[in-house]
């Protein structure tokens, strides 16, 4: 058993070296002008770029690199040239030259036998590379070597030198895009804050989000490599906002339904006590029936609310306050019916109040025809 275990570990150690060994590799690091920190902060149109390395070849079988495959080198830059040695025991050749985007060397001259070669392996420099004009904002490949089949099928991983683009014009296309949600977001807020939304909380995320575009706006030219970070934190500020609104606004219409529900509570209760109506009384019966549905569509309001699906929340109080207005309605109808006169929701009733009320509006007024008199007649008598 022991010994099953070993061959078991032994195989697999053997495929991972034979997979680590099947692709192309780099000897070290690569030499590059700019440098490689700056490549992180090309703007379209820069030009003189180059690259410069060595790349080891896989072997095949007996060989040092498969005879059918090709060594593809490529690039995104324009005007670029490639000069291309081939280095065998640590001997370079005579380099190749090639223009353009690609420079291919065949597996041809790179297949020796193993028993004289250790390993083959391809020195490269890429020189007078340029950025092109029309490239957009991310990363552009600079160089990139690749292992091809008869068939032009990768074969392996390939190695890559990558640089990043940042395009100012689609950068500041991004501010603008950026700024237009956020002027969106500045408008909703208006609109709520008039309708007596708690807007607070939103205001704040807007604040953020336009300064992260100030600061974006501000790095264009400068810091251009800080630019997106800025504008994906505005819209996420932006985003935050646009949410925090919905839930203030839905926290809003819950509380308008709930204070309309306890006002048709507290009728309901007087007319129970006061007016010592029955519960099964037909005109109370309505009456309730609206206000349970007006209570159930609250309590789903509440419900979704807490889950954070503000929308339905919404909707499910304003159904609610709806029905608890037309449980409120009702309420005043049986009021006229039962001779309590009008009264405004959230209010006491006043309506037993009102004889009261008439006597003191009379007397008002026969005091001030009494006063009036008197005046008028101060007045004949000079």
């Amino acid at each position: 058993m022991k010994s099953l275990t070993a061959i078991l570990l032994c195989s697999l150690v053997f495929l991972c070296m034979v997979q680590a060994c099947s692709a192309l590799s780099s000897s070290g690091s690569f030499t590059t002008t700019p440098s490689l920190t700056a490549l992180s902060g090309l703007q379209p149109g820069y030009n003189g770029i180059e690259v410069s390395g060595t790349i080891l070849l896989p072997q095949s079988g007996d060989l040092t690199f498969n005879p059918d495959d090709t060594v593809d080198f490529y690039t995104q830059l324009n005007n670029a040239n490639w000069s291309v040695s081939i280095i065998l025991n640590g001997i370079a050749n005579p380099a190749m030259t090639f223009g353009g985007a690609h420079a291919d060397i065949t597996g041809y001259s790179l297949s020796y036998p193993t028993s004289n070669y250790n390993q083959v392996a391809l020195q490269f420099s890429l020189t007078e590379g340029a950025v092109p004009s029309s490239f957009p904002s991310g990363d552009i490949i600079l160089v990139r070597a690749m292992e091809l089949d008869s068939n032009s099928n990768q074969v392996g991983d390939a190695v890559y030198v990558n640089g990043t683009i940042f395009n100012p014009s689609e950068l500041n296309a991004n501010i603008a895009t950026a700024n237009t949600n956020l002027a969106n977001l500045k408008a909703d807020i208006d609109a709520k804050s008039g309708m007596g939304v708690d807007v607070s909380i939103a205001q704040q995320d807007y604040n953020a989000a336009n300064a992260a575009l100030n600061s974006a706006s501000n790095a264009v030219q400068s810091s251009p490599t800080t630019v997106q970070s800025y504008i994906d934190s505005a819209s996420n500020y932006i985003t935050q906002g646009s949410s925090d609104l919905d839930q203030a606004w839905a926290n809003q219409s819950i509380q308008q339904a709930n204070t309309m529900l306890a006002s048709v509570d507290g009728l309901i209760t007087e007319f129970q006590v006061n007016d010592s109506l029955q519960t099964s009384d037909s005109r109370l019966v309505a009456i309730i029936n609206k206000r349970d549905l007006a209570a159930q569509s609250i309590s789903s309001a509440n419900d979704q609310f807490t889950t954070g699906q503000y929308d339905t929340a919404r909707a499910d109080a304003t159904n609610g306050l709806s029905l608890a207005n037309q449980a409120w309605n009702l309420s005043l109808t049986l009021k006229t019916q039962l001779g309590q006169g009008f009264q405004f929701p959230g209010l006491p009733n006043l309506g037993s109040l009102l004889p009261i009320f008439i006597v003191v509006v009379v007397v008002l007024l026969v005091i001030g025809v009494i006063v009036y008199r008197r005046r008028t007649r101060w007045d004949e008598l000079g």
